[in-house]
């Protein structure tokens, strides 16, 4: 690049001046270039830098919320853990005490069972040990009927058909059913009914009877020899209010949000001094929740007693209101029906119950053929003619449902017809559905009643198909 002014003086002439004019110009031009590129370059360099910058603040955005959800996560993972350990706990709890709560009753089973065996027991204590047998065998039933009734819960399966039901009938009939229990612990029961109270509700009469029997049930259980259990019903805006109130242990306030929960209870150690499952009180809230009520629980504290409030919705619509009769919970049996002249084929694997329905079918006058499968079933019928089949659904190798199913093909074929009746411990609704559909005439769920059983048996002998 050319100096301006290097070895030129006043002595420079025009052409020296010229070009050194020409140079100057040039190094300008190149001078401006040079500017514009740096120019050029420093925009570059800026604008590299805001988006370096713009692409970190979206980093560091970027990285805060996986942070944020980092934590989230972690935070819901140890509540599911919590959760999850909370579960098998009770899971674990619950399996206990039912161990328990069926190994109590069936051990007083057994126990007076053996003794009765012995011959060592006098008419009195042979009385007594028969009435012990019985009650404690249908506290068994009832632990299986709540574990059913708690299954069908959980899997959305328990239904109820609503009809219009006198409440002030079901709980006069609930009290009823408990009454011997309050009496054996000197408690006194009280009934009042408000007036008001003789609005109808819409539900299932049985349903709303096993509520105010759990209720009551649980009272009675939770009230010292001596107590009261107050029981009232009144109308309370648009609903029946139905209240249980003791004056036993109470509830811990800590423990009220927790009443209604399956499988919990206030005291669950081997020392607590009341036994049950921690179910009834999750079924009642349940059955009152599908008549679309409520049902509520207050205590001021251990030693002071419970009061636990329905209310359901009264039923509005006047055409509506005719409450069908209330049933007993547990209806007593019928008389047994004489099975004079008839031919039974009994299918049972179980040793005992075989023998035991054997016995019950034949003291009604009937004869049996007592089989222990589908295939000596079948072989049976070879060479007998039999008036009713009555089958289990639980067999080896082929089940009731086999049984039933190939006995209707061979008649479809053949001509002629068995009626049957299905003697089963598989007792969900959706069991009975398929007992009637496969073909059998009559679902008896076991344990069974034997009037029940005999009743059953004739029933299905009076189909006029059998005599065509």
């Amino acid at each position: 690049m050319t100096r301006l002014g290097a070895g030129a003086d006043n002595r420079s002439g025009p052409a020296d001046r010229r070009e050194i004019a020409l140079a100057a110009r040039e190094e300008a031009v190149l001078l401006r270039e040079n500017a514009a590129s740096l120019r050029e370059g420093l925009i570059r360099e800026r604008d590299a830098t805001r988006v370096q910058g713009s692409e970190l603040e979206q980093l560091m955005i970027q990285f805060r919320e996986a942070n944020e959800s980092l934590v989230v996560a972690t935070v819901q993972a140890q509540t599911s853990k919590e959760e999850a350990d909370t579960a098998n706990r009770l899971k674990d709890e619950f399996l206990a005490t039912v161990s328990h709560e069926l190994r109590t009753p069936l051990n007083a089973v057994l126990g007076w069972a053996r003794m009765l065996r012995s011959k060592e027991l006098n008419e009195e204590r042979s009385t007594h040990a028969l009435a012990t047998i019985e009650r404690n065998a249908a506290a068994l039933a009832h632990i299986i009927d709540d574990i059913l009734d708690v299954s069908r819960i959980v899997a959305g399966t328990l239904h109820i058909v609503p009809y219009p039901v006198d409440l002030a009938a079901v709980t006069r009939s609930a009290v009823d059913a408990v009454g011997p229990a309050a009496a054996a612990k000197s408690i006194q029961l009280s009934l009042v009914a408000d007036p008001s109270s003789t609005e109808v509700v819409s539900g299932d009469a049985g349903r709303l009877e096993q509520v105010v029997v759990n209720l009551l049930s649980n009272a009675i259980k939770f009230t010292p020899d001596g107590g009261r259990v107050d029981v009232s019903i009144a109308r309370a805006g648009a609903s029946l209010e139905l209240t249980v109130a003791d004056s036993g242990d109470g509830i811990d306030p800590g423990f009220l949000p927790h009443v209604f929960e399956r499988f919990r209870q206030a005291d669950g150690a081997t020392t607590r001094r009341h036994t049950g499952l921690g179910l009834g009180l999750a079924i009642v809230r349940q059955l009152v929740e599908l008549h679309g009520g409520t049902v509520s629980v207050s205590s001021s504290g251990r030693g002071k007693g419970a009061t636990f409030t329905v209310a359901l919705p009264i039923l509005s619509s006047p055409r509506l209101r005719e409450p069908r009769p209330v049933a007993p919970v547990r209806p007593p049996a019928p008389p047994r029906v004489q099975l004079n002249g008839l031919q039974v084929l009994f299918v049972e694997d179980n040793l005992d119950g075989r023998e035991l329905m054997t016995m019950i079918i034949e003291q009604a006058g009937a004869k049996v053929t007592a089989v222990a499968s589908v295939r000596e079933a079948f072989e049976a019928l070879e060479g007998l003619r039999p008036d009713v089949l009555v089958s289990d659904i639980g067999l080896p190798d082929e089940d009731g449902y086999e049984l039933i199913r190939r006995l209707r093909n061979g008649e479809a074929e053949s001509g002629g017809f068995l009626p049957a009746v299905a003697l089963t411990g598989f007792v969900r609704p959706e069991d009975r559905a398929r007992v009637l559909a496969a073909g059998f005439q009559i679902h008896v769920p076991k344990p069974i009643e034997p009037a029940e059983l005999t009743a059953a048996i004739a029933a299905v002998a009076r189909d006029p198909r059998r005599r065509a």
